[in-house]
């Protein structure tokens, strides 16, 4: 038998294990003839074909020669796997034949040198192909095989490199597809006897302590589904840190239910399958210093992040009311190990950010709330203090042992609704699997700045690069481990519309806002007239400081998010205690996690007027309606050398943000002359991207 293939079965059942639960929802018939179409197997979330070098287990791009020369020549060889295959007797590998489709349309005969049953997996056949050395190594081809005069369908192989290529087959569907746990078209798998349940523990903690509490329970998607207001909860609530009060937000009083439901939505809105988040865990990379409290470190990876999905926000509605928290004492929701939504309680007069995480500290709302999820916890692998950034581990909660009250409170007053169906529905991008809002989809061409701006094409094939790059990228933010990045991926124009957001299938909620506020900023602060129209806005101060440090805002600088936010920060260069603040931010002596400068002072007027009346835009720039965003995840994009708008990615680390935007902005990079990193500030290089170490799986 030949070594490559006794080697490959040697390493083929790690590699299959993860789809074993996918394909128990699957039946085959493997006896007798062929009784149905032979079916390629992809991944789960898209339709990029589970391949491998049949010899090394590298994973794709292949190259069309090996390096090492296993066999008779020197031709690489690829193992595939398909289902609904199975030779009869007397035949051989040469009964299947296997083609690829290039980018040019061109096809290209492969050749099946082995067809078998995988050991103990007799559902699985694997096929064993060698490829021509006249394939071009220019990207994704489509792979399909033949038996008996039936096609399979076709999946994506990356050749040279991973993306581009020709489109998938209409109607194309990840093989066998994985039953997605939100297809259902609800945004939780709460029912009104869960939600119930969770608010009579909620109730029964918080009446043990004697602290009456309002306690909001969310879906995923941040609609409220159960409202308990206790009597006697303080109220209102101030919003209240470091800076002096009267300054940004600082001394702002709120309604506690509006407390409760940014607590609740915040951890709903940043949970997923992969990854478990808190409101303390928010609060932990969104300060000045990342690890907060350690100095001459850079700021927290998602800095300006609370200052997203507000009530004057045009893309995320419903809203998480103040934004997202960082006070402890928002918990997800869990059922059946998959996320149903988030718990947000709040009681103590005070909405703050944890300043010292090394405290230990366990605030009663924080244990009302780890006391409410009882039965619906977080799985232990996936929450936030197994997950570490920058060899840092995140925190979840300080709550181990919640209280378990022997009496059941009355929840009388309590509000329990059915949840709506999901903004998001299924869709498939250039074979990757994911969501989109039907309020941006189809994709759509932009009309600024003119005969020059994107077409609905270009918009797509941006979107498309982006998808398939994040779907072979690392995650920084997700377990298990070798788990790929989830994001949501946006296109504006220069005036701000969006052209088409899509969302890979599990991608947090958060990234949904987030990811527009990315795009508009860089197409924004790249633009010639941003200047003008900040001064317009009554913010011509920090305009003045722009220039004071060389930037004129006038579209002389290509702007990332990155860029943006370096000078965004109390610290210039970012980290760097006792140095002045970057021209956009606050002075430290008046910062604030809720006071960091131009971020909020766009949308402070209009956030409060929509908390306490009808939405109006997030500022009163037209580009802006939904704010600017300060922590990476964006490229401006250009069109034969002009501005036609930006792509923000938002959803894993940051630098994983970064990576995935460039490959969407491929073709439509700004010019090197222009570039961020080509002006200093004050003897500092700017940033233009970041990509991190090892990205690709």
């Amino acid at each position: 038998m030949a070594l490559w293939y006794i080697v490959a079965m040697r390493l083929v059942f790690p590699l299959l294990a993860f789809l074993l639960f996918t394909i128990s929802f699957i039946k085959f018939d493997n006896a007798g003839a062929q009784s149905t179409r032979p079916t390629l197997i992809s991944h789960a979330d898209s339709t990029r074909a589970i391949a491998f070098e049949s010899v090394t287990r590298q994973r794709e791009p292949f190259a069309t020669r090996a390096q090492i020369k296993f066999g008779p020549d020197s031709a690489t060889r690829i193992m595939l796997f398909a289902m609904n295959l199975q030779l009869q007797p007397g035949e051989t590998a040469s009964a299947v034949t296997a083609d690829a489709e290039d980018a040019n349309r061109a096809n290209h005969l492969l050749t099946v040198e082995h067809a078998g049953s995988v050991p103990e997996q007799p559902w699985a056949t694997s096929l064993v192909v060698r490829l021509p050395e006249s394939l071009p190594q220019t990207g994704d081809v489509l792979v399909r095989i033949k038996y008996g005069g039936v096609e399979s369908n076709r999946v994506r192989v990356g050749i040279g490199q991973v993306g581009g290529g020709p489109p998938d087959d209409l109607n194309a569907v990840p093989t066998p597809g994985a039953l997605s746990p939100f297809s259902t078209g609800a945004a939780t798998n709460l029912a009104s006897g869960d939600i119930q349940l969770l608010l009579q523990q909620a109730a029964s903690a918080a009446t043990a302590l004697g602290k009456p509490v309002n306690i909001v329970i969310t879906d995923r998607e941040g609609n409220v589904i159960g409202f308990l207001p206790m009597p006697g909860t303080p109220s209102p609530s101030t919003i209240r840190s470091v800076g002096r009060p009267g300054q940004g937000l600082e001394g702002t009083a709120v309604p506690p239910a509006e407390a409760a439901t940014a607590k609740a939505a915040t951890a709903a809105f940043f949970s997923t399958t992969g990854n478990a988040f808190t409101t303390r865990t928010a609060g932990f990379i969104i300060q000045e210093h990342f690890p907060p409290g350690i100095s001459f470190r850079s700021s927290g990876p998602l800095y300006g992040v609370q200052f997203s999905s507000l009530p004057c926000s045009d893309i995320k509605k419903p809203s998480a009311r103040l934004g997202l928290s960082a006070d402890p004492g928002g918990l997800p929701i869990y059922k059946n190990g998959l996320p149903a939504g988030g718990i947000g309680v709040e009681g103590d007069g005070l909405y703050t950010v944890d300043r010292d995480p090394a405290d230990d500290d366990q605030p009663f709302e924080e244990l009302i709330a780890a006391s409410a999820i009882r039965g619906y916890e977080a799985p232990t692998l996936i929450r936030g203090d197994n997950i570490l950034v920058d060899g840092i581990r995140l925190p979840f909660s300080n709550v181990a042992k919640p209280p378990a009250p022997a009496s059941t409170a009355s929840i009388a007053g309590a509000t329990i609704s059915s949840p709506p169906a999901s903004e998001f529905v299924p869709q498939v991008i250039s074979g990757v699997a994911g969501e989109v809002s039907p309020r941006f989809f189809p994709f759509i061409a932009g009309t600024s700045p003119g005969s020059n701006a994107l077409t609905a094409s270009e918009v797509g094939t941006i979107i498309s690069r982006a998808a398939q790059q994040a779907n072979i990228t690392r995650a920084a933010i997700r377990q298990p481990l070798g788990s790929n990045a989830r994001v949501t991926i946006a296109v504006v124009d220069t005036a701000g519309v969006v052209l088409g957001i899509f969302r890979q299938q599990d991608a947090p909620v958060f990234g949904f806002d987030v990811a527009v506020q990315k795009a508009r900023t860089a197409a924004f602060f790249s633009g010639a007239n941003a200047a003008a129209l900040l001064r317009g806005a009554g913010f011509g101060s920090y305009v003045d400081r722009a220039i004071a440090d060389g930037l004129r805002l006038d579209g002389s600088i290509a702007f990332t998010d990155r860029a943006n936010g370096f000078l965004h920060r109390p610290f210039f260069p970012d980290g760097i205690n006792d140095t002045l603040a970057g021209p956009f931010s606050t002075s430290l002596a008046d910062w604030s996690p809720f006071n960091v400068g131009l971020q909020l002072d766009l949308i402070r007027t209009n956030f409060l007027a929509s908390l306490g009346g009808p939405a109006v835009p997030c500022t009163s720039i037209p580009s802006l309606p939904n704010g600017i965003q300060i922590f990476p995840g964006s490229v401006p994009l250009y069109k034969n050398g002009v501005l036609v708008g930006a792509i923000g990615i938002s959803g894993d680390g940051v630098d994983q943000d970064d990576l995935i935007a460039a490959a969407g902005a491929n073709g439509f990079s700004p010019p090197l002359a222009i570039r961020s990193d080509q002006f200093f500030v004050r003897g500092v290089r700017l940033p233009f991207l970041k990509f991190p170490r090892s990205p690709n799986l």
